[in-house]
């Protein structure tokens, strides 16, 4: 089977490449001038060539980005080796399943830090939802690989997805129209204007709106499932009141109302929902549907789904002189979503929520920058705030299960849980980096980041009246934590072409509380559960090669990973039978090679790839539930394949008064769990995914068509098996499956 998908993808991309073989091109040898175009990035908040950076990224420019026709970072992932990205499709906000290697977490609730940090504009994003961004005026993306500590700080454990988008320019009047439809019902139109008010004032205003009818089908209902509707409008602008201060200000506005969720219910013969309610899956990997894009969900109810957020941006910088400058970022984030889900994905009503939730977020960074003959760096301090509330109503139809009185196993018989999560955070910390040039091709580079972190948890639970005493909102429960995440690097410049790094670096993701105790269960959110770190040890090489026109990255990697987080679903009796478990349960060893190359083979081809080699796996893992614990080390560390693999070849092609522009990527990703245990019916065989597109450019007009997943990839993005232990097989497993084949064409025209 593995053979047959990866044949098939070949044969698409077989085409692209010799097309670009055979196009005529000047020579190698007599083309002195041809070469890779250097790519600056902003991974340590400073320009500088990627080149010339002694850590682990990869990086995508504008015009990367024109050609690739990503919907959002789900999409983006074949642009890094050993990174995972997906949909979990838990309700509008997208929200995110980010893993960099084996380095992730999955949850929906925003108690959970991520461990990968998205950072837009120069704010940290700082839940899961929202963070999967949509691929909307993107200017640059960069992904960092491994703890990004010292200039980031908590909850960058795992790495840093840098995102940038554009700017008010000094250019007059200009701007770009893009319109699109595809399969589905797919719309696309964006629209974005800039005006040179003044030489030293700029505005830009922009807009654009995403539509589809989804790819679902829910015979419960008899209708289409998985519709979104998403709007956003961005004003921004650029004022430079003198040569050396620049302020830009920007405000996002989005609004998204979409389907809640299109799970399918995996329920094996030994898991409640289908030993005694009948709601089997089909076979181990085949849901109870029967079909991949058939779901089974009744979620009909009058209830509004939406998800929508305001950002603030603000960036001001100061030249004082040639040496020395000033940062100052400011980001404001909140969120606002009501969403009914069913997660039992049944024709019954077992499990349902209704989840209004809020999230409000505010970070203020300030920077000092040197730039010496042989001293650099960056100093500073960060202050973060944020406040989030859900008010959960859990609608249970297994009552009888859990020995609730008067609750059977009649359908009609369903028992409402109410419960209000409010949790805040107060985070500061002081940092440092600085690069010291000792010697003509030698430099050391010196870090670390000084954290001091607040929590406060309050629960209202109608079942745990002692609530009312302790652990309200009016008395929450209060922890502390603090940490210092040293860096250390140095790198060696063998020639203009060549340069070798060495790097140790510490990262950490936040401790907390639980912020979905099961009702009846309120020490689940009363313990606190400390940071998790990760200590990384890495080496690399960043070449160029044949006078610039191929680029070859590698680095080797060992990370140790202490008091690893671990969330898991067990059951409980009463309230919704389950509650989610948060330990420091687990030590884990990930070691790991990756390589990133691109080659201009002539004017006319390009081909680019990467490859990344995992070895994850648990130290020591014990199930807490157990006395004394269970050993449950010989699990697998969730979305952490063994090999993660894209080969992307770049044709352009002359053709009268433009030019063709063909792409395609295809990406193969080895056998990975996405959950806990390892279930073996949410676990994922290795699969091959191929996009392309055809871009047809004559001076300002494009005309493109494009295809994402065209090997009709059907494996999990995201399962959870709930209320299972090793002692039990649990409820029921839920999962959630990658789109289908999608394509559209596309008109832009700039101006």
């Amino acid at each position: 089977m593995r053979r047959a998908i990866l044949g098939r993808a070949l044969s698409l991309l077989v085409p692209v490449i010799w097309l670009g073989i055979g196009m005529p091109g000047p020579a190698l040898a007599e083309s002195d001038s041809l070469a890779l175009e250097e790519i600056v990035v902003t991974a340590r908040k400073r320009e500088e060539s990627m080149q010339e950076v002694g850590m682990a990224l990869s990086a995508l420019g504008a015009e990367d980005l024109k050609i690739r026709f990503d919907a959002d970072l789900q999409t983006l992932q074949n642009a890094s080796p050993n990174l995972i990205v997906s949909d979990i499709q838990q309700g509008p906000g997208s929200p995110a399943a980010i893993s960099i290697r084996g380095i992730g977490t999955t949850d929906v609730e925003k108690n959970f830090d991520p461990t990968v940090g998205v950072v837009v504009d120069g704010v940290f994003i700082g839940v899961n939802s929202g963070a999967m961004l949509k691929a909307i005026d993107l200017e640059s993306v960069e992904i960092l690989r491994g703890p990004q500590g010292t200039l980031f700080g908590r909850n960058s454990i795992g790495g840093v997805i840098n995102v940038t988008r554009a700017r008010p320019d000094f250019d007059g009047l200009s701007g770009s129209l893009r319109a699109g439809a595809g399969n589905h019902g797919d719309l696309q139109l964006d629209a974005y204007i800039n005006i040179t008010a003044t030489e030293n004032l700029a505005f830009r205003l922009g807009g654009a709106k995403r539509e589809s009818d989804g790819w679902f089908k829910n015979a419960t209902l008899d209708r289409d499932a998985g519709e979104m509707d998403y709007w956003v409008i961005s004003p921004s602008v650029l004022w430079q009141p003198t040569e050396s201060i620049e302020l830009y200000y920007r405000y996002d506005k989005t609004e998204q109302e979409q389907d809640a969720n299109t799970l399918h219910n995996i329920a094996q013969p030994d898991q409640i929902f289908c030993l005694y309610y009948g709601q089997c899956a089909q076979g181990l990997k085949t849901p109870q549907s029967g079909k991949d894009y058939t779901v089974l969900q009744n979620d009909d109810p009058p209830y509004q789904t939406y998800f929508d957020t305001e950002t603030h941006i603000l960036n001001v910088s100061w030249d004082i002189n040639d040496q020395y400058s000033v940062d100052f970022v400011y980001g404001g984030f909140e969120t606002d979503e009501e969403v009914y889900q069913d997660w039992d994905s049944t024709p019954l009503t077992l499990y349902h929520t209704d989840r209004p939730a809020t999230w409000e977020q505010d970070s203020f960074e300030a920077r000092l920058n040197f730039a010496g003959e042989r001293l650099s760096y960056t100093a500073g301090a960060y202050y973060w705030e944020s406040d989030y509330r859900i008010d959960l109503t859990s609608y249970i139809g297994f009552g009888a299960i859990l020995g609730v009185p008067g609750a059977g196993f009649d359908d009609a018989i369903v028992f409402p849980v109410y419960q209000t999560v409010i949790q805040s955070t107060e985070s500061y910390a002081f940092f440092l980096e600085a690069d010291y040039q000792f010697a003509d091709r030698w430099t050391l580079t010196v870090g670390g980041r000084y954290t001091d972190d607040k929590k406060e948890s309050g629960v209202i639970d109608a079942l745990t009246p002692e609530l009312a005493i302790k652990g309200n909102p009016d008395d929450p429960f209060k922890a502390s934590w603090d940490e210092f995440t040293p860096k250390v690097g140095l790198r060696f410049q063998a020639s203009n072409d060549l340069m070798f790094y060495g790097l140790y670096s510490k990262g950490f993701r936040a401790g907390g509380f639980n912020g979905r105790p099961g009702g009846g269960q309120y020490l689940a959110a009363a313990t606190p559960y400390d940071p998790e770190t990760v200590d990384n040890f890495e080496v690399g090489m960043k070449s160029e090669w044949l006078d610039g026109r191929m680029r070859l990255n590698v680095s080797a990697f060992m990370m140790d990973y202490q008091d690893k987080q671990e969330e898991q679903s067990v059951p409980v009796a009463g309230g919704t039978g389950q509650q989610t478990l948060v330990v420091n349960a687990s030590e884990a060893s990930i070691n790991g090679v990756e390589v990133d190359f691109s080659w201009l083979v002539s004017a006319n081809f390009t081909i680019e790839g990467n490859l990344g080699l995992l070895d994850a796996e648990y130290d020591e893992l014990e199930d807490p539930a157990f006395d004394p614990p269970l050993d449950l080390s010989d699990k697998k560390l969730r979305r952490a394949p063994d090999m993660t693999a894209t080969i992307s070849p770049v044709v352009t092609v002359p053709i009268g008064p433009g030019q063709l522009i063909a792409r395609a990527a295809l990406r193969y990703v080895d056998d990975m769990e996405l959950t806990f245990l390892n279930s073996p019916q949410s676990s994922v065989g290795s699969h091959t995914v191929l996009d392309a597109s055809l871009t047809y450019t004559v001076n300002q007009l494009s005309i493109s068509v494009w295809g994402l997943n065209l090997t009709e990839d059907d494996s999990w993005t995201q399962a959870y098996d709930v209320g299972t232990s090793p002692a039990f097989a649990g409820l029921w497993t839920y999962t959630a499956i990658r789109p289908p084949r999608t394509y559209g064409a596309v008109v832009s025209w700039d101006f």
